[in-house]
């Protein structure tokens, strides 16, 4: 069981990121001395709202640039941490052309620089990583495989690979390189975090993610005729960051963590949406046909394999460690679906 000084800095890589960038502000509002990496100090588009979190405090912020291909980068920023939570991670929104290059090499290299680094600093304690829901399972009906009907910790992704769900293909290897690396030495220890589909407000204002990309579906009308029959586990982005934070000062905390709030279908949120908007947006009314979407589905980017992976079959999750270990209480998945809305649709209040 560790035992941690809060009082000495707590790296986070990637800060500028849609989850990281909750996970900061929490802290710094806490009153921590944060440090976290970007890519680019340059770049203000990504980091500007870092900027204005650390100017509200009381925390402090400093920011250093990084980059997860190169060896070493992160020791200077992690020197004299105690805690390291990792978040940062290749992901694109469209087309992968080249998935080994684009998604695979920067989610291992990166990995290994981070933890190669972890063991290089002597200060280091713990490590928490942001894996995923893609690690622990790739298509929907391999529910049906499940003795309990719901996937758990104890689950991988044993189907995805480099031409099939590139991406989930590389959460699966990082992590799994993430624990053989962290197995191999005694100096830190590692808890993994596992969200399934994230949503809520984004601090950044960007939007080039999959799960808020989902949601602009839905308020721009392109799902007007019918909304897919595809489900997903849903979790609050602001659960996902306390459960990092959870995970980072629980000293018995361990493992994986896997994260979801419910299950739910694309024609779900769109009913949540109407309910709290009226006819503000054209949301369909119901689910597009199969054979339609098998037929149009390549248009627009659901290859067959996919879709009978996938399609009608509704995926549950044992969530139970992350409340019974960390403590992690869950937002309605009713408040997080409006809150997303309100903040894509600007200037609208959202709790915190």
């Amino acid at each position: 069981m560790q035992s941690f000084d809060q009082t000495l800095p707590i790296l986070i890589t990637g800060g500028s990121g849609y989850l990281a960038s909750w996970i900061v502000k929490y802290l710094v509002e806490a009153g921590y001395y944060v440090r976290t990496t970007v890519r680019s100090l340059k770049d203000e588009r990504k980091i500007g709202h870092l900027r204005r979190i650390a100017a509200a405090g009381p925390g402090r912020l400093e920011f250093y640039e990084a980059d997860l291909m190169r060896h070493g980068d992160f020791n200077t920023p992690m020197r004299g941490c105690e805690i390291v939570i990792h978040t940062a991670s290749p992901f694109l929104l469209g087309k992968v052309n080249n998935p080994q290059q684009q998604l695979i090499d920067p989610a291992l290299e990166g990995t290994k620089n981070v933890l190669y680094s972890a063991s290089e600093i002597e200060s280091v304690r713990r490590v928490v990583y942001t894996s995923s829901a893609v690690a622990i399972y790739a298509e929907a009906r391999e529910i049906m495989d499940q003795p309990r009907g719901t996937f758990t910790e104890q689950n991988w992704n044993l189907i995805s690979d480099l031409h099939y769900d590139p991406y989930g293909y590389s959460k699966t290897l990082a992590e799994k390189e993430a624990w053989v690396i962290a197995q191999s030495q005694k100096q830190w220890d590692l808890v993994t975090i596992n969200p399934t589909f994230l949503l809520g407000p984004t601090l950044s204002g960007r939007t080039d993610n999959v799960s808020i990309s989902t949601i602009q579906q839905l308020m721009n009308g392109e799902l007007r005729q019918g909304a897919p029959q595809l489900y997903f586990g849903v979790a609050d982005v602001r659960d996902a960051a306390q459960a990092h934070l959870l995970a980072a000062f629980t000293p018995e905390a361990s493992g994986r963590y896997l994260i979801s709030a419910q299950t739910m279908s694309i024609l779900d949120m769109a009913e949540i949406i109407r309910d709290h908007f009226g006819a503000a947006f054209n949301l369909p009314k119901k689910p597009l046909p199969n054979w339609l979407l098998y037929l149009i589905g390549p248009w627009l980017g659901f290859n067959h394999r996919f879709l009978r992976g996938n399609l009608g079959y509704v995926p549950q999750f044992d969530a139970s460690r992350s409340i019974e270990e960390l403590g992690l209480s869950y937002r309605p998945v009713e408040e997080t679906i409006v809150d997303t809305v309100e903040g894509l649709a600007g200037g609208i209040p959202f709790q915190v």
